[in-house]
This record gives structure tokens, sequence and C-alpha cells, in this order.
């Protein structure tokens, strides 16, 4: 009976992601888009002008919007919004790079402060977390993929994260690869807004919808072969 209930929520938990994923890249796309129709566009020009700020820095500047984006993950800002902001600056191949490292680190650092500072309080304050912390130590990396594609800040999920009992690679590595599409469509979606030519920058947008769609895709494979027991 337990298995018959499990399979047939199976389909509805997938759709539901499908849906997150979709509902997610098409508001990264309709901005995306939206700049280049209204007054925004001159939103641009502040892209421009914390790419002249980071140019002073020379070599160094990478790392310093590396570690920045890092800072601003682990307080709570968007990581979309870095990633986007990330294609403007440096493009996509440098901003996919840079954004995926900071973001990883940003979630990380607040996941540490967690782990370390209140976790064992607050299980104990709240014991029905504990129950749903175990299941998702029980399915490794995947559980936190799945994790990482609820609608809700990434900044809760980290909290979340931190309160269970994963290990620090099963963080790290679901992590990385449950960013990953987003990332990619968000960088792209950055690095269109930047072509002079308006045809081009739809070329990234459209590349970026089709890059979402494969990545998601295999995210939904991966995620298909983990069943919370």
């Amino acid at each position: 009976m337990t298995e018959i209930r499990t399979t047939a929520a199976q389909p509805s938990s997938q759709r539901s992601l499908s849906l997150v994923n979709a509902g997610a890249f098409l508001l990264v796309a309709a901005w995306g888009t939206m700049v280049y129709f209204t007054p925004l566009k001159s939103w641009l020009s502040q892209g421009e002008w914390i790419k002249d700020q980071l140019a002073q820095f020379g070599l160094s500047a990478p790392l310093i919007f590396t570690v920045g984006t890092a800072s601003l993950v682990a307080i709570g800002v968007p990581r979309l919004l870095l990633c986007s902001l990330g294609g403007l600056i440096f493009g996509f191949v440098w901003a996919l790079l840079l954004t995926q490292v900071g973001t990883v680190l940003g979630a990380y650092a607040t996941f540490l402060f967690v782990r370390w500072c209140g976790r064992d309080y607050t299980l104990q304050r709240f014991p029905r977390l504990r129950g749903l912390s175990q299941r998702l130590e029980a399915n490794g990396f995947m559980g936190v993929m799945l994790v990482r594609q609820l609608p809700v800040n990434g900044f809760y999920n980290d909290v979340f994260l931190g309160l269970s009992p994963v290990t620090h690679r099963d963080f790290l590595l679901g992590t990385f690869l449950g960013f990953l599409p987003l990332g990619v469509t968000a960088c792209l979606v950055g690095a269109g807004l930047i072509q002079a030519d308006i045809i081009k920058g739809i070329q990234y947008i459209a590349l970026a919808l089709l890059c979402s769609t494969v990545l998601g895709f295999l995210l939904k494979r991966i995620v298909n072969a983990t069943t919370f027991a």
C-alpha cells in the first residue's frame, strides 16, 4: 500500500517540479525581454557603471565580484539577479563560472553558520523538523538538488539544509547542480542584454530557453530517480 501511494505521488511531484522550473524561466526571460521594450533599458547603465568600477581592479576584478556575490547571497540577495548582473559585466562564460562559485560559497556560508550556531537548539524546539531532515539525508545530494527547486528564496533553503544532517559534500554537490539550470539561464539573459543588436540579444534569450529546457530535463531525470520514503 505504501508503494502504491508513493508511486501515485510521483507524477504530481514531477508536474510540480516542471511547473516551478518553467515558471522561474518565464520570469527571467520576460524580465530580459521587457528591458528591450521599456525604459528599464536605462538600467543597463548601472551594469556598465559597476563594470567600470571593477575594471579599476584589473585582474582582481573577477575575484572581487565572486567574493561580493558570495557575501550578498549569504545575506539573502536573490542569486538570479547576481547571475544576470554577471552576464552584463563579464559575458556568459565568465559570468557562469564566477556566479556558480560565488553563489555556492555564499549558500555554504549560511549553511555553516546555521549548522554551527543553532541546529541542535532548533531541532529540540521544533522536533517535527527532525523527521523531515532525516528523510532528506537519506537521499544524499539528490535531496539537496530537489530542495533547490523549491520556489522560495535560496536563503531559507540554506537555513533548512543547515538544520538537516546532510553532509557537507552532499550540500556542496547538490547545491552546485541544483543552481546550474537557472544559473545558465540568468547568465545568458544578462549577456544578451549587453548586445547592441536586438536580434542578437533575442538569440541569447532563445539559447537561454534551450539550455534551461535541456538542463531542467536532465535535472528532473536525476530527481525522478530519488523517491522520499
